[in-house]
């Protein structure tokens, strides 16, 4: 159990997710196919979480959200945590390579490196703003669907690829604005800690109007119809409520609930999406 919560099945959840909808915008491939898709790329994505609890286990320490971390708290050592998160990776990208191509396995390996190496190890300890350059790892997931299918390039799989990228800095901003003092206490860099609570807020809304945009471009561009227009409205307006409790009465408990919702929102609109193409 210690070492599913290393894995850090959330995280897990949301990038399956991801490839799910991509590889249904692409097609419909056999179920068996996508089945085995979604479990390789479990065991990459996990094995990358894992890596990334090794690395930020003293920080991890420090911080009530995550000090019960199994590599935070010592009941999974770190050179064992190490082997699963690095067999998990190399487990995955050899299953999709076998059941998906080598395309889809290379992306797995990348998005792996990106989120440990790049994001972990070089930007989040450097600058408060890496939840921008770190939504680039949602990406990988994405390219993963699409290479399974050996479909062509769309418009679709563009969408996607841009609509992660700007919907998770709010979602991450959202925490820290939250769990302030946490973050404070494990002297990661954050927007509140260095540009402060009114600049961070202004930053959420800025990027809850680009990721407005981005929703409403494949509409204009005629790549769905109705039913992702109904699944964005809600979305859009629920973005727009929680956002704008959020700038009218600022306080953790309204930071708190903005990012909660943005992850069913994502969802809503990933689904919304793949319906519209399905319909």
């Amino acid at each position: 159990m210690d070492y599913l919560r290393a894995a850090q099945p959330r995280i897990v959840a949301l990038f399956l997710v991801t490839v799910l909808a991509a590889m249904l915008l692409c097609g419909s491939p056999a179920w068996w196919r996508v089945l085995a898709v979604l479990v390789a790329t479990a065991l990459t994505v996990g094995g990358a979480a894992t890596l990334n609890n090794v690395i930020e286990r003293d920080l991890d320490r420090r911080m009530e959200r995550t000090r019960r971390r199994p590599t935070a708290s010592g009941r999974i050592t770190p050179a064992r945590a190490t082997f699963a998160g690095l067999a998990g990776v190399a487990a995955g990208a050899a299953a999709l390579w076998a059941v998906a191509g080598g395309l889809a396995a290379v992306f797995a390996l990348l998005g792996a490196f990106y989120y440990v190496v790049v994001y972990t190890l070089l930007l989040k300890p450097r600058t408060a703003l890496s939840a921008v350059p770190g939504g680039v790892a949602g990406v990988f997931p994405a390219l993963i669907g699409w290479a399974a299918t050996g479909a062509a390039w769309s418009g679709a799989i563009l969408f996607l690829c841009v609509l992660i990228p700007v919907w998770s800095p709010p979602h991450s901003w959202a925490l820290t604005l939250a769990l302030g003092e946490d973050y404070r206490a494990s002297g990661i860099p954050t927007p509140p800690a260095r540009y402060g609570d009114d600049v961070t807020r202004r930053l959420i809304a800025a990027f809850t109007v680009a990721l407005t945009v981005v929703l409403a471009v494949p509409l204009g561009a005629g790549l769905f119809g109705a039913v992702y227009a109904a699944g964005v409205v809600v979305a859009a307006v629920l973005l727009w409520a929680f956002t704008a409790r959020l700038l009218g009465r600022p306080s953790p408990a309204t930071a708190w609930a903005l990012f909660k919702v943005t992850g069913p929102c994502l969802a809503l609109v990933l689904a919304a999406a793949v319906l519209d193409q399905l319909a």
